[in-house]
């Protein structure tokens, strides 16, 4: 694991306050510890935070960059099972029972980190045995979510599935005109329930329109205002 520390107090106070839901619904003295204990983490792309198997090692919560968890349902196969952007936690549930990481959490791109150490956590739950299931409610707004995906998608076409995936796990940024994805078309065609054919056959029809470009690894997108619109189910015909 390649990174650099920078434990400044002045970062954390910077990067935690209202627009992080999860801190903003602590305590006041829950507040003061978790600003008073994390530090902040810089990883290179492609870096690992942690693998599956490790230790937990406490929270995590993005300022910049993306955080991929990957899983490995089969040899030679890999899933994306959540995206980490900024502003998000992740890695509560080894917190939360004390088992080992159940994913790879992978950088795409440069990444800085807030770490809230485990021993940390683990001291301060032993005055305040409620904080615990706060960490919980990190695992909640993920299932939330993770449900809420399931249910917009289920009986859309898929080609409003595709395009939809895609503007999601691209990160759409204003500053970036053309936003890149990098992930195999086999790892895609899990996350939105396709075949590789079919998926293949979607893919090349956006990529004659114009609309995306295709690499190994990676599809670019060329117009994202015509690929939102392919997601929409009012849109393009």
């Amino acid at each position: 694991m390649a990174f650099r520390v920078n434990s400044s107090a002045r970062v954390a106070r910077e990067t935690l306050g209202g627009a992080d839901r999860w801190f903003a619904r602590l305590s006041q003295r829950s507040r003061d510890f978790v600003q008073a204990q994390v530090s902040l983490r810089h990883f290179p792309d492609r870096a690992r935070v942690y693998s599956a198997g490790d230790a937990g090692d406490g929270l995590y919560r993005v300022i910049d960059g993306e955080v991929r968890l990957m899983a490995y349902p089969a040899v030679g196969r890999e899933m994306v099972t959540f995206v980490a952007r900024g502003g998000q936690w992740f890695g509560e549930l080894s917190v939360i029972d004390h088992g080992p990481r159940p994913h790879d959490a992978v950088c795409h791109g440069p990444v800085s980190l807030l770490h809230l150490p485990a021993s940390a956590i683990a001291a301060h739950a032993g005055n305040d045995p409620a904080f615990i299931g706060q960490v919980a409610l990190i695992g909640c707004d993920h299932q939330r979510a993770a449900l809420a995906y399931i249910g917009s998608t289920t009986g859309r076409p898929g080609r409003e599935r595709v395009a939809g995936m895609i503007l999601a796990m691209a990160g759409p940024d204003p500053r970036i005109p053309h936003p890149v994805l990098r992930m195999s078309q086999e790892d895609l065609a899990g996350r939105v329930g396709l075949s590789r054919q079919h998926l293949g056959n979607l893919l090349s029809e956006l990529k004659e329109g114009g609309v995306i470009a295709i690499a190994y690894g990676r599809m670019e997108i060329l117009d994202p205002e015509r690929l939102a619109q392919h997601a929409r189910p009012d849109g393009v015909r």
